[in-house]
């Protein structure tokens, strides 16, 4: 999996690489499968790199954050 601050060309650090699919579903915790339903059903902005899906970290984090839900213990 790539680092969050990859380092890339000319040395510059990249906060927010693009991960390939299998990335993203370890990094979700998910299979591929569910990778492939989560980013059709919420239709997550993906960069094709010739025939590959690319995820930005940022958005994947976005997606998370939005899931969140407080739990109240009675």
């Amino acid at each position: 999996m790539s680092n969050s601050t990859e380092e890339y060309g000319s040395g510059i650090e990249n906060p927010d690489p693009l991960l390939s699919t299998k990335e993203a579903a370890q990094y979700m915790g998910v299979k591929i499968s569910t990778m492939y339903e989560i980013a059709k059903r919420e239709q997550f902005p993906v960069t094709f790199v010739t025939t590959d899906r690319k995820f930005k970290r940022s958005v994947l984090d976005a997606y998370i954050n939005s899931k969140q839900t407080t739990w109240r213990w009675n």
